[in-house]
Parts: structure tokens; C-alpha cells; sequence
């Protein structure tokens, strides 16, 4: 039997910045901008995703999640409702103002999480995402 030692059982810290300019994999309406590589099968354990730079790009929507479901985490958002110092979550209040924590907790992800711009490019813009995470299986991971 092949087992992870307790350490794992401590969330796993993930953080990567997110530029919008409306290139294929920048923005571009229907093509997935990467967020992290999944290998094996993980939980998010929290998350927070702060916008640093406010989006812009009219009538852009916004979702995040895997290729196979690209709103499992966070349905689809209005892009220029995400101003700075909101944080991007999931639910009826999102996007939140400064000081919100997620709604997400203990979601099993087995394939790598992408943003993909739904109705139109997102022209501009910055967000900082933060995940929490544990293992869910021997080789789980997030890169």
C-alpha cells in the first residue's frame, strides 16, 4: 500500500498572476487562459483570487474551471464587474469588495483549472489567484 506521510495532510500553497491583454490564452473569448497544471487528483481546500488591476473588455464573461467543465468552480462573471481590490468568488455576491473569503471549499479537481473568457475578450486587467490545496491521490499536485 502506498500512502502519503502526515506533511501532505497540510494544505499545499499555490499563487500565479494572471495578465489579461485578449490574446489566445490571454483573454481571448473561448480560448482557456491556464491557471495551474493538476496531476493525479487534488482538493482545493480555499482559494483567493484578488484583482489587482481592474478587467475591462465589454460584455466579456468570465468562468473558472477544467476544459471539461469551465464553470465547476466559479460560474460565469461578468469581467468588468471585477474591479481592484475585489476578490473573484463563487456564489450570489461574486465578485466581492476587499476582505471577502470564498465559498469554495474541499472541491475535488482532476484536471488542470483554466479561466476561459466566455462572450468576449477580456481586454485588460490583473488577478492574483491563491489555492490551498491537498493531495487527493498518490502522484496529486498543482503546478
Amino acid at each position: 500500500m502506498t500512502s502519503k506521510p502526515l506533511l501532505t495532510r497540510i494544505p499545499n500553497h499555490f499563487i500565479t498572476t494572471i495578465t489579461f491583454d485578449e490574446s489566445a490564452g490571454g483573454g481571448a473569448t473561448g480560448t482557456a487562459v491556464p491557471v495551474g497544471t493538476v496531476s493525479g487528483r487534488i482538493i482545493l481546500v480555499y482559494h483567493s483570487i484578488y484583482c489587482s488591476t481592474s478587467l475591462t473588455g465589454a460584455s466579456a464573461t468570465i468562468e473558472l474551471g477544467t476544459a471539461g467543465d469551465t464553470d465547476a468552480i466559479i460560474g460565469a462573471t461578468t469581467a468588468t464587474d471585477i474591479d481592484a481590490g475585489d476578490f473573484w468568488q463563487p456564489g450570489p455576491a461574486s465578485p466581492a469588495g476587499a476582505g471577502a473569503w470564498d465559498t469554495l471549499q474541499n472541491t475535488n479537481v482532476a484536471a488542470n483549472l483554466i479561466i476561459t473568457p466566455v462572450t468576449a475578450n477580456v481586454t485588460a486587467g490583473v488577478l492574483e489567484v491563491v489555492f490551498f490545496w491537498l493531495p487527493a491521490s498518490v502522484a496529486g499536485s498543482l503546478d
